[in-house]
């Protein structure tokens, strides 16, 4: 098996105990997978504090983590700040979607531009769930978000999921608006969906677009098995998997020792 980067991983909260058990089973799955480093994105809402995640995934040599900050929190740029001087952490966790708030509002845009200030990059939900599509979310929103914080490099996860041809024309003009495939890839199965999203993959150039696994959702191993099949199934040749799997995260993140 080729080296992989996973750039879109959660803490598993059906492990028991403290965060340092979830994050040493990760470590491992990684290990036993072939997959030489993975982002975890902590999030606020899950169990564990900002500091117990950190603290967790310091200790294992596979991983590095994003730090979810509401953006209408009081404290968002400290928070911010925080995570990133003391904390360890090398990027920006959004998850609108579930947070309730939305994506280009004024105080998003303004915990994105320093974020890009502090050369951190930003990863933020693109789901559109059906609850998510019922509270008027558009692409566009990510398109205005991206333009008005142009230093910041922003991932949309899940590759938008069903409107991924609308954001890939979109970050055709918008040199900052990357795309990862968690999720999506494997969600839509058996849908036009796929098809979509390999063209994205090849009008793009295969630039700007990073493997995920969005694990726990499924297993490392299994996402990965089958995320290759689908891109095999879909022409892809080994080249254009290894780009897509690890070598445009690691120019992205400058991870040259891996």
């Amino acid at each position: 098996m080729k080296p992989v980067i996973d750039i879109h991983t959660h803490l598993d909260e059906s492990i028991t105990g403290p965060a340092i058990n979830a994050a040493r089973k990760l470590n491992s799955d990684l290990t036993d997978s072939g997959v030489v480093r993975a982002v975890v994105l902590h999030l606020d809402f899950q169990r564990w504090s900002i500091e117990e995640v950190a603290e967790a995934i310091a200790d294992q040599d596979r991983l590095v983590g994003f730090a979810n900050v509401h953006p209408d929190a009081p404290q968002a740029i400290k928070v911010l700040d925080k995570a990133y001087h003391d904390l360890g952490y090398i990027g920006l966790k959004l998850h609108p979607r579930l947070q309730h708030y939305p994506i280009d509002s004024e105080s998003t845009i303004r915990l994105v531009r320093h974020a890009g200030d502090l050369n951190l990059p930003v990863i933020i939900c693109g789901f559109p769930d059906g609850d998510w599509l019922m509270q008027g979310s558009t692409v566009l929103r990510y398109a205005h978000l991206a333009k008005e914080c142009p230093q910041t490099k922003i991932i949309v996860a899940h590759m938008g999921g069903h409107y991924v041809i609308d954001l890939m024309m979109l970050a055709k003009r918008i040199p900052n608006l990357y795309l990862d495939t968690s999720y999506s890839l494997l969600y839509y199965r058996g849908s036009a969906v796929v098809k979509n999203l390999t063209y994205a993959m090849r009008s793009m150039k295969f630039k700007r677009v990073f493997y995920g696994s969005d694990y726990p959702d499924r297993s490392i191993v299994d996402t990965l098995t089958q995320s290759v099949a689908v891109l095999q199934d879909n022409g892809f040749n080994q080249e254009e998997i290894d780009q897509l799997l690890y070598r445009n995260a690691k120019e992205f993140f400058e991870w040259f020792d891996i």
